[in-house]
């Protein structure tokens, strides 16, 4: 049973980035953050750092889940639709594939299945995409509840959740996130079927980001080209770019329906990176998260 339900959240992921085959909107093109100075290709670290930020924010799975566990019998799956704001038109418009800049509201759909291995211990996997874009993440997490069961009590569960992902979909860039955060929760039941859980947590982010070789001329050869001007440059990893994510949500369970809100507002970010001694900043701005997710839990 689990299984078949599992296939059709897939099936309607599928279905619904199915028209995303083609280059969108939000797809990147990073040589266009690249420019010749004195003869040598270079390119803007505080812009890739900037984009790289806000693209990790969008990409990194979300929780979508309260602090309790599901308990060494039980099985979850979801599908998550997020509206994510992003800040820097600007640097976007640069570092993407049409020079006007995508919108500033970028739609993602979350794919989750969640197991518990042992009371407090749970697992879980899924993909992230990136809708107008043939961009995805695949990652997992693992939640420990430090505390949970009094339900009956005002007192609330608490739990430790680590996550991971890996981004794919993206020639121009080489991105990892990894996250650590803690979350607060309680059940409120209502009724004899249905359950309300209010839950609000905090994750620290990390973003390592840098690219392979890029080009900004594909087209010439700069060993053919007379005015032996070089147009090939790099983005190194400056070091992991951090932002702070805390959130708020609820979680209502009727029968084995699971419907939950999510919001998360993720300040701007100021980690700085060193590249050969050239700082690179992340200018990246305010970002906003808002998740509804549709599931089944077992």
């Amino acid at each position: 049973m689990p299984r078949r339900f599992l296939f059709s959240f897939a099936l309607l992921a599928v279905g619904l980035s199915s028209s995303e085959v083609r280059a969108g909107e939000y797809d990147l093109n990073l040589t266009r953050l690249g420019n010749v100075n004195t003869g040598v290709a270079q390119g803007d670290n505080t812009a890739f750092r900037s984009l790289a930020s806000e693209l990790g924010v969008v990409m990194a799975p979300k929780p979508v889940d309260t602090a309790d566990s599901l308990g060494l019998s039980g099985f979850a799956v979801a599908a998550d639709f997020s509206a994510n704001t992003i800040s820097g038109q600007e640097v976007w418009a640069a570092g993407t594939v049409d020079a006007s800049g995508p919108r500033n509201v970028a739609p993602t759909v979350q794919i989750m299945g969640r197991k518990g291995l042992w009371p407090g211990l749970e697992i879980g996997a899924g993909a992230t995409h990136l809708i107008s874009s043939r961009m995805w993440t695949f990652g997992g997490y693992a939640k420990l509840a430090l505390h949970e069961g009094f339900h009956h009590m005002p007192i609330p569960s608490i739990a430790l959740r680590g996550q991971f992902a890996r981004l794919v979909g993206a020639p121009d860039m080489n991105m990892t996130t990894a996250s650590a955060g803690i979350s607060l929760s309680h059940v409120f039941g209502i009724g004899k079927t249905v359950n309300l859980t209010p839950y609000a947590g905090y994750q620290a982010l990390f973003i390592i980001a840098r690219t392979g070789v890029l080009d900004f001329t594909p087209g010439t050869d700069e060993f053919l080209d007379p005015t032996g001007v070089s147009s090939e440059f790099v983005f190194r990893d400056a070091g992991a770019i951090i932002r702070h994510r805390p959130y708020l949500g609820a979680r209502l369970i009727f029968s084995v329906l699971r419907v939950t809100f999510e919001a998360m507002i993720v300040p701007p970010g100021s980690s700085t990176g060193d590249i050969e001694g050239v700082t690179a900043e992340d200018n990246s701005g305010l970002q906003q998260q808002y998740t509804l997710s549709l599931g089944l839990d077992f």
